[in-house]
């Protein structure tokens, strides 16, 4: 898998996957900027694939929101700055939310583009050509693979870079699209893949791994894999409990924590149990929350946790937009803070992800 550089980008008509799916968040006061302001400002605002669509999205709708959260926009500056500096042209375009082929106005990347544009002004980036497309799943062919719609996206560039980790599923833009174009991954997918590769293959030992949240469908697979090269495999959220439900066998080094009282939290028992199991490691994998972490009843458990693992000196990887929220006061305390929580336990387990196959 190439990484972008300068070099293979320089001249070119680059198009830009960057990781939209941020979370939105409605705002009283939100200058969103037009065609002619974005371009006295270096800037294009191309922001339809089709436009109908565009002529479908109501403004005052999209005024009412706001990014709340930029740590996937933050981890692809570097490589749109990349961009700005040496392609001839610049072309990013994302999702954000599943609104299924249909245009919903509270799923625009408006709010997007208004933060990307104050995010470059502010940190001074070069003034070059640089369009946003609208959300691309308000189009049936992003979702549904289809090649037509790959290949209108084609057409408006001659170098695709994914710069969008946890966009994992195959898609028009990600997976198809890379065969019809001389493509590299983003600076950001390159370290998530070297750091997330290089636990699987080469584990600091002894490993601990911490799995919370829900979906067993999605996380009791990788909790049976992480079990195999993990001295163990502590869970939490209402996973023990699923798990327990549906009667689902466990290797004997995965400890199914006890909720407290009110559910909302791992019992005090247990906090402390699953401290001491962290305090001599040397590699920590932090997926999924294990309290609900927006109460302020099943918040201790994934701040004692914390505490812990920075106290321990390990490696510490951490992925999963719940999983940040959660340990939001420490994420600069961690080793590699992932932007894709689903991404990197896919990779942790299978040691590849579609988007990484279509980039080779």
């Amino acid at each position: 898998m190439t990484t972008a550089t300068a070099q293979l980008i320089k001249g070119k008509k680059v198009l830009l996957r960057l990781d939209m799916d941020v979370p939105l968040k409605k705002s009283s006061v939100v200058s969103l900027p037009d065609s002619a302001s974005l371009r006295q400002a270096g800037y294009q605002s191309s922001e339809s694939l089709i436009a109908d669509s565009e002529a479908s999205l109501k403004a005052d709708d999209s005024l009412k929101w706001e990014v709340a959260d930029s740590l996937r926009l933050k981890a692809g500056m570097a490589t749109l700055k990349l961009c700005l500096e040496n392609a001839e042209h610049t072309t990013i375009f994302g999702h954000i939310g599943r609104p299924e082929g249909k245009v919903d106005p509270s799923l625009s990347v408006k709010p997007v583009a208004e933060w990307i544009k104050a995010y470059a002004k502010s940190h001074q980036f070069p003034k070059a050509p640089l369009d946003i497309l609208e959300n691309l799943r308000f189009e049936e062919g992003e979702d549904g693979s289809y090649a037509e719609f790959a290949m209108e996206l084609a057409h408006m560039g001659d170098f695709f870079i994914n710069e969008a980790f946890a966009a994992h599923h195959e898609a028009a833009s990600t997976t198809l699209l890379p065969t019809m174009l001389s493509h590299a991954a983003g600076l950001n997918f390159s370290k998530e893949v070297k750091m997330i590769t290089g636990v699987r293959e080469h584990p600091k030992k002894p490993v601990i791994a911490i799995i919370g949240g829900t979906k067993t469908e999605d996380k009791y697979p990788a909790i049976i894999e992480l079990a195999k090269f993990c001295e163990a495999v502590l869970v939490g959220g209402k996973l023990p409990e699923e798990i327990k439900d549906q009667h689902l066998a466990v290797p004997p080094n995965v400890m199914l924590g006890k909720m407290s009282k009110s559910g909302l939290d791992l019992a005090p028992e247990t906090i402390e149990a699953f401290a001491g199991v962290l305090a001599n490691v040397k590699q920590i994998i932090w997926a999924g929350p294990v309290g609900k972490y927006e109460d302020p009843e099943g918040s201790r458990g994934n701040l004692e946790l914390a505490k812990a693992a920075i106290k321990s000196g390990a490696e510490t990887i951490i992925g999963g937009g719940d999983t940040t929220a959660a340990l939001d006061f420490y994420l600069d305390k961690f080793s590699h803070v992932s932007t894709g929580g689903g991404a990197m336990l896919e990779l942790l387990v299978k040691g590849t992800l579609p988007t990484i196959q279509a980039l080779r």
